[in-house]
C-alpha cells in the first residue's frame, strides 16, 4: 500500500492507488488498456488477384511516330508587342515512318510546326512505299 487516497472522490475504490499520469487512482479508477488488434496476414495459398491479361493477339500496330517539342514561350504582357510570345527555345516536330523507315527533316518554328503536324501523315501516306503494299495486303 502507497498510503495515497485515490483521487477521485466518492464512488467505491478497488485495490490500492497507484500513480498514474492523471493522479493517484486505485484499480478501479485506473485506465484501462486498450486492446491491441493485430491484422491476420493473408495464406501463402490464395490465389493472386492480378488482372488476367487477353489472350488474343493485338491487331493494332505502330506504324509512324510524330515527335513535338512545343518549346518554351512566354507571352508578353505589355508594350507594343503585347499578346505575341517570346520564345526561349522554338517548337520544333519531326515525323518518323516505321514502315519505309524514312524520317523528315526537323522543322522549328510556331507556325512551321503548326502547318507540318496537319498533313504531314496524309501527305506521307500518299508516297510511302510501304503504304501501297500494306493497302494491298489488307484488301487481298
Amino acid at each position: 500500500m502507497t498510503g495515497q487516497p485515490c483521487d477521485i472522490p466518492g464512488a467505491s475504490h478497488d485495490g490500492t492507488a497507484r500513480l498514474f499520469p492523471g493522479g493517484w487512482l486505485c484499480t478501479a479508477h485506473a485506465p484501462k488498456a486498450r486492446p491491441v488488434v493485430v491484422p491476420v496476414a493473408a495464406p501463402a495459398t490464395l490465389p493472386s488477384r492480378r488482372r488476367a491479361l487477353p489472350t488474343a493477339p493485338c491487331t493494332r500496330q505502330v506504324t509512324a511516330a510524330l515527335r513535338i517539342d512545343a518549346g518554351t514561350g512566354i507571352e508578353i504582357k505589355e508594350g507594343g508587342r503585347a499578346g505575341q510570345i517570346w520564345w526561349k527555345t522554338d517548337p520544333r516536330a519531326r515525323y518518323e515512318c516505321v514502315d519505309c523507315q524514312w524520317r523528315s527533316d526537323i522543322v522549328t518554328g510556331a507556325d512551321a510546326v503548326q502547318a507540318f503536324t496537319t498533313h504531314i501523315r496524309t501527305t506521307h501516306q500518299a508516297v510511302c512505299p510501304a503504304a501501297a503494299t500494306q493497302q494491298g495486303a489488307h484488301t487481298a
